[in-house]
């Protein structure tokens, strides 16, 4: 890779460690500042599908055959009404082929630590408790100064440093801001039913929309989307509480998992916050990838799908070009349609739920619309 030898990836997640593990094995000498004591983070399941084990397979086909032995997968995304009925079912595209499944869950520790491994396996050095403070752009090379005073020079920046990026403060002061959706998600971790479907399911209540999503063998999260004007931040302790209250007009599978909500340390709450940087998302030497670009909401499960592609096509485009400029403006042409339309279709998937009574509303539509386009080549 003649355009770069040494980067900097600040961030942690799954676009930072997957860019970590594509550049290094095509001999690059990177390093990853994380902000957090362990790459490992809170939260609950995620939710993904064969277009995110494409990628990911691209990036370490060890690391995919250990998600999908430590996760849950299932072939299809069915639509249900409050009491169970089956109003569609929509096949996910096995993307990764046929020995993989189309669509996927697995527990965000468990799948950040996967992640992390593989980086290091393939000799990426992860500097935790980490970020920067200065970024300057030399021209021919950037001079960063980190959170914990050293001072570095790298051919690249790399921010993939999630939703509030640090790196995009610093570079890109005139961005967007991210915005709030106007909705928050639940999602608590608790047993799966032995006779549970093995599809991912979501279900269309009066109030909200509500859905299970296996990630093991013996567990599933069920996530609710709850419509909410205002950002607010109830005490951890009320969490159960507030969680089966939103779960209160469902049966089947969905009251039976209510119950079992009452450990608020297995409860995650997060207010949707979504950002799509208009392009270029690069000036100089510094590019921003993954959350820090293109956040999205969960609607479409794709947010770690473009995140993962993200680093699979800057490895790509990096290895064909000598002159980074060059290297830079094609992955903007690979990457810049793909993710606009998850992000705007996960959007208008949002704005349906906090408006039922829209005629055009067509859910399954669109997620069949969108999965089948994600599914071409990237």
């Amino acid at each position: 890779m003649a355009a770069v030898e040494k980067v900097l990836i600040v961030g942690g997640g799954p676009a930072g460690l997957c860019a970590a593990t594509a550049l290094t094995k095509r001999g690059v000498d990177v390093e990853i500042a994380e902000i957090n004591e362990e790459i490992r983070p809170l939260g609950s399941g995620l939710s993904m599908n064969g277009v995110s084990l494409r990628a990911l397979k691209a990036v370490d086909e060890e690391a995919l055959e250990r998600c999908v032995r430590g996760g849950a997968g299932h072939p299809a995304l069915t639509f249900c009404s409050v009491d169970g009925t089956v109003l569609h079912r929509v096949l996910m595209p096995p993307a990764a082929g046929p020995e993989y499944p189309g669509g996927f869950g697995i527990m965000r520790p468990l799948f950040w630590g996967l992640l992390a491994e593989s980086a290091q396996k393939h000799q990426a050095r992860i500097r935790l408790k980490t970020t920067v403070n200065e970024i300057d752009d030399r021209g021919d090379a950037v001079e960063v100064e980190l959170s914990d005073g050293t001072r570095g020079v790298y051919d690249l920046v790399v921010g993939a440093d999630g939703l509030h990026s640090r790196v995009r403060q610093l570079v890109f002061p005139d961005a967007p801001e991210p915005f709030f959706t106007g909705q928050t998600v639940w999602r608590a971790v608790v047993p799966r039913p032995p006779d549970s479907d093995e599809d991912i399911a979501m279900y269309y209540g009066p109030r909200n929309k509500a859905g299970c999503n296996p990630v093991s063998d013996t567990h599933m999260y069920v996530f609710v989307v709850e419509n909410t004007p205002e950002i607010t931040r109830p005490p951890r302790s009320e969490w159960p509480r507030l969680i089966q209250e939103q779960l209160v007009e469902y049966g089947g599978i969905i009251g039976w998992a209510r119950e079992r909500m009452t450990d608020p340390d297995k409860i995650d709450r997060r207010p949707l916050h979504a950002i799509l940087l208009p392009r270029p998302w690069y000036r100089g030497r510094v590019l921003l990838i993954g959350d820090a670009a293109h956040a999205t909401t969960p609607h479409l499960a794709m947010g770690a799908a473009i995140a993962i592609e993200d680093s699979v096509v800057l490895a790509e485009v990096l290895e064909g070009q000598d002159v980074l400029e060059a290297a830079l403006a094609q992955f903007m042409e690979r990457r810049f349609e793909r993710c606009r339309i998850v992000v705007e279709n996960s959007l208008q998937l949002g704005e349906w739920e906090k408006t039922p009574d829209d005629p055009e509303a067509d859910p399954a539509g669109l997620s069949n619309q969108t999965m089948a386009a994600m599914a071409a080549p990237f």
